[in-house]
């Protein structure tokens, strides 16, 4: 059985960002396993305009619990940081439990958010950086047990060389290493809703710009699964007015596709290369 581990900052990330794909893979037969980094108490309460901090972080767990279920994963782990606040976290704080995560778990595959983070959210962009350091140790790990007697410490730290930089069509889509993936919003497709008014042009005061198209490695049909996508969605009632908006939205290119990079795959960096084909799978 194949696992996946998906590290997010708040509740409903999973279910916006890459709801589809996680209950695609589940639905396949991967075990699914969620991180949660803050609970948050600091976003939008919705009906619930009673719920403040802790009332409110309450609400969004119970919440995420249900939406969980519905998409297929199997345990949700709560970092219960403070929201709005991971940047002023010290070092570790949040890398050493994701990086723990990954070594009890041995996930086959990491999604995360990217380093924008997809609406300029300072705490997606930390989440993004935190599991990506976790995913360096995790894979550093991996190849000491798989080479003991060669490897070299801090071989997965010097991840910038040449030799562990590679196009994503050089990458042999049968090896068994370990890929991480960053969850993104082409920039096509921010283009389009922010035409529709359905996003901003702006998010935490910088503009909203997505992803550049030929960085896309990856890119998941969710027709199968929109409906538990929709669902899980629902379940966020503290979040009523962007679902709503989401959902009613009939041409909402999420609704039909999530999106991916291709991060890295074992130690190795991956960019996308001009003559690559975007992957239809992970």
């Amino acid at each position: 059985m194949k696992t996946m581990l998906v590290v997010f900052a708040h509740p409903s990330d999973e279910s916006f960002m890459a709801g589809g794909t996680i209950a695609k893979y589940a639905e396949l037969g991967w075990k699914i396993e969620l991180i949660i980094a803050t609970n948050g108490e600091k976003g939008q309460s919705g009906e619930f305009v009673w719920a403040k901090d802790q009332a409110l972080a309450d609400l969004r767990k119970k919440e995420l619990e249900v939406a969980a279920k519905i998409l297929g994963v199997r345990s949700v782990s709560y970092l219960s940081q403070p929201d709005g606040e991971l940047t002023a976290l010290s070092p570790g704080t949040i890398e050493d439990p994701i990086y723990k995560k990954m070594i009890e778990q041995l996930p086959d595959v990491v999604i995360t958010h990217d380093t924008t983070g997809m609406n300029n959210d300072p705490d997606c962009i930390k989440v993004c950086f935190a599991t990506t350091f976790a995913f360096q140790k995790y894979v550093e790990h991996i190849e000491e047990l798989k080479h003991p007697e060669t490897f070299r410490p801090g071989r997965g730290k010097v991840w910038k060389e040449a030799a562990h930089m590679q196009m994503f069509g050089e990458r042999d889509p049968e090896s068994k290493e370990p890929k991480l993936y960053f969850v993104c919003m082409p920039e096509h497709v921010t283009s389009y809703l922010k035409k529709m008014k359905i996003i901003p042009e702006e998010s935490f005061d910088k503009p909203l710009l997505g992803t550049k198209d030929k960085f896309i490695t990856t890119s998941i049909d969710i027709e199968g699964t929109k409906i538990a996508k929709g669902k899980a969605l629902l379940c966020h009632e503290t979040q009523t007015e962007a679902v709503n908006q989401f959902i009613n939205f009939d041409n909402h290119p999420l609704h039909k596709q999530e999106h991916f990079i291709l991060r890295m795959q074992g130690i190795h960096e991956v960019f996308m290369g001009k003559t690559d084909r975007v992957s239809e799978e992970l």
